[in-house]
Parts: structure tokens; sequence; C-alpha cells
């Protein structure tokens, strides 16, 4: 019950103007795992270098394999990868920072922890923040609207079926693994944020129709259900869009603290106090 009013008072508690902005007293939850008990941990550091290693791979292999002129850069599914690309380098950077304590990151926030007035979030960190919430809900939304409307009904070839599996799949598994990883919260008005980026790529795919552009195969659409020959259906897609992101937005906010609240119990059991709670 108690839990239950918490996490009331915390929905609550997001609607404030406040919570649009990237500032956050915890600094040092940018930098180290949710799961981490010690100041440093090398296999933090490890873990986070290999994802941003991968999506490098990922990235690169998709430049070589489907480049087709440039036209790699006109799907949704692509801009979702580079994003995952740029947010786990980011994250590889701020875990190497603070590891090594380079330019005094590691003493600052842990100083900054003792002050009334905590210091003001680095900008990487604050771009970060943003960057991770946008990719992993668009690797969530790419993975459900593939499966259920593209999948074997994209009236074209599919020549790497490996890739194609990491890039509608596996992105959202990788996201959503290291989302229970991170340390940093979920905000719930960050989600406006987040769906700029489809209000983006949809003015962008009218530009691109307007203009004559073509898929590589020579068809007049990006994807079938964005045809812009029938309005009413891609109008459909563009709020069906919205739609999972109004539906993802809070389903993350709760795993959020669900994933907060276990670290806390587990680091509660772990405490020598807890030895009088058996």
């Amino acid at each position: 019950m108690q839990m239950k009013q918490s996490f009331c008072r915390s929905i609550l508690n997001e609607f404030k103007l406040r919570k649009f902005g990237f500032k956050h007293k915890n600094l040092d939850q940018f930098y180290r795992t949710q799961w981490q008990n010690k100041e440093r941990s090398a296999y933090f550091l490890l873990y986070r270098w290999i994802w941003a290693c991968f999506f490098i791979s990922v990235f690169t292999a998709s430049l070589v394999l489907q480049l087709s002129g440039g036209k790699l850069f006109i799907f949704l599914t692509n801009w979702g990868i580079i994003l995952c690309l740029l947010t786990q380098l980011s994250g590889a950077v701020l875990a190497t920072r603070w590891h090594f304590n380079l330019s005094g990151t590691r003493s600052v926030v842990m100083e900054g922890r003792t002050l009334k007035e905590p210091p003001p979030t680095p900008l990487l960190a604050q771009f970060y923040w943003l960057l991770h919430g946008t990719a992993l809900s668009l690797a969530l939304v790419i993975t459900t609207v593939y499966w259920i409307f593209l999948h074997g009904k994209m009236n074209k070839p599919m020549r790497y079926p490996g890739l194609s599996f990491v890039t509608h799949c596996l992105n959202s598994v990788f996201m959503l693994v290291d989302f229970w990883v991170v340390a940093f919260p979920v905000r719930l008005l960050h989600a406006v944020y987040w769906m700029l980026l489809p209000i983006i790529y949809y003015v962008f795919t009218v530009v691109y129709y307007t203009a004559g552009g073509l898929d590589e195969y020579g068809n007049p659409y990006i994807y079938p259900i964005l045809d812009w020959k029938t309005p009413e259906r891609t109008i459909t897609t563009f709020a069906g869009v919205f739609l999972l992101y109004v539906i993802y937005s809070p389903i993350l906010f709760a795993i959020s603290k669900f994933r907060r609240y276990l670290s806390r119990t587990l680091n509660a059991m772990d405490s020598p106090h807890a030895m009088g709670l058996i």
C-alpha cells in the first residue's frame, strides 16, 4: 500500500513545469549503473564500451551493405540506429570520465552531493539523458510497427535478414536491457521531446515525396504505410505512432520506478543492519 501511494505521489510530482528540464541533483546516476555499490566499476565501463562498439558495428554494416546511394538515410529504422549509437557512445564517454576521474569529474560530483545547492547538470549528461529516452522509445515504436505492419509486406526483397532482425528487434532488446542497467530516472514530460522525432520524420516524408523522392527500388514512398498517394492512411499511421508513444512513456516511467525500488530493496538486504530483519 505504501509503495502504491509513493508511486502515485511520484506521478503527480512529474507534472510540474521544471520537469520539462534536464536538471538532476544526483549527477552520479549519469555515470554509474543502478546496481553499482562501489564508487567505480571496471565491469560497467567495459559494458558501456561493448554496447557502444556493438551499435557502431551495426551502423557500419548498414553503411557497407545498404548505403544505396544515400537511400539508407531515408528510413526511420536507420535514424533509430544512429540514435542508439550516439546514446551508447555518450554513455561510454561519461563512464570513462567517471572511472578515470577525467577533469576531476568524479571529485566534483561527489563533493556536490554534500552541498545544499548541487552543481549544474553537465551538458553531455543532459544530452545523454535526452538521447537515451528518445532512442529507447523510438526503438520500441520501430519494433512494434515493423513486426505488426511491415514485415513481409514491404513489396521489396529482404537482402540481409540478419541485419534486418538486429535493426528491427534486437535494437529494442538491447536498449531495454540498458534501460534496466542505467540509474537516471524517466521524466514523463520528456516524452514531449521524444515525440518531436516522428514529427520531424513525417515532415521529411512529405518533403521527400513532394520532391519526387524514391526508395532504393524506385517506389514513390519510403514505407507502404507512408505513401502520400493515400494521405488518409498516412495520417492514420502518424496517429498510431503517437498512440504508441502515449502507451510506452508511462510504461517506461513505471519500470524506472520499479528498478529504483528493487535496487534500494536489494541494497537494504545486503546492509549489515538488515540482519535483524531476518
